[in-house]
């Protein structure tokens, strides 16, 4: 049979990643092939995280030196190379940080580039016999660019989104998604046990490309507006879902759920909902 697909999505600090290795444990015991790739993961098969775009003109300025030790991917739309950073040396990588994807290309760009990525996973996935969990990149990746980087509007937004959702609709996507009305007590908790240096790259990153206040308030509400875009675009993109209210106040039952419903779902017994 063709893979499939689990999608782990939420804001931070509502636990994706525990869940996404949660969901993993599960279903190793019921598939022999589980691919999990969390959000700490370097390279993903269906995300462009740790890639730089350049231009023909762009390629051509690196010596050949440099050029020899590229690992490019060349792309058609729009023309150019994607090159993978995270394996080469410090100072090349230096030289590739001005253009990297995320974060320092126009969408324009970005938008192309993230869908024909998702195609080629989808058409190699569907080869396969595998079950795939991906950690935060259908929802999370794509809304923070289109939100936060960018300022799209919401038209735009879910325009994208329905374009993504029928690239990975032949995988039979399963959404699990964890909702939180404790947004800043939860980012507050898990920055009480990182460093100071945590909580100010945190509210940089979702305040600092000028998408509302830049203090812990602008965050939070960045947080809260993303939430309610990405619950409303669940009900909009006919994708089975299950929605988890709060699952830190109690993991053993919000794990017993999942279990549940992810047995339905490999049964093939979930629906939209």
């Amino acid at each position: 049979m063709a893979s499939r697909l689990i999608l782990l999505e939420g804001v931070p600090c509502t636990g994706k990643t525990s869940t996404a290795r949660f969901v993993s444990s599960q279903v190793r015991g019921w598939h022999p092939d589980v691919r999990l790739y969390t959000e700490e993961a370097l390279w993903h098969p269906a995300d462009l995280v740790n890639y730089s775009f350049l231009t023909p003109e762009q390629y051509r300025e690196f010596s050949e030196d440099d050029r020899v030790l590229l690992p490019v991917e060349p792309t058609e739309n729009p023309e150019g190379y994607l090159v993978y950073t995270a394996d080469l040396y410090d100072e090349l990588r230096e030289k590739l940080e001005t253009f990297k994807l995320y974060g320092c290309q126009p969408w324009e760009v970005e938008r192309p580039l993230m869908l024909e990525r998702w195609r080629q996973f989808v058409r190699k996935a569907m080869d396969e016999d595998a079950i795939y969990i991906f950690d935060g990149v259908f929802f999370e990746r794509p809304i923070c660019e289109m939100m936060m980087w960018f300022d799209l509007k919401r038209d735009e937004i879910e325009s994208f989104m329905k374009e993504l959702a029928e690239i990975v609709r032949p995988l039979e996507p399963f959404i699990i998604y964890l909702e939180s009305d404790q947004i800043e007590a939860r980012v507050r908790k898990v920055s009480a046990e990182r460093d100071y240096e945590w909580l100010e790259d945190f509210i940089a990153y979702h305040t600092g490309q000028g998408y509302g206040e830049q203090d812990m308030e602008g965050c939070i509400a960045a947080l809260e507006a993303r939430q309610g875009l990405e619950l409303g675009l669940l009900q909009k993109l006919s994708i089975a879902h299950l929605i988890i209210q709060n699952p830190f106040e109690d993991w053993v039952e919000s794990n017993n759920i999942i279990r549940l419903r992810l047995r339905e779902y490999l049964g093939g017994k979930v629906t939209v909902g």
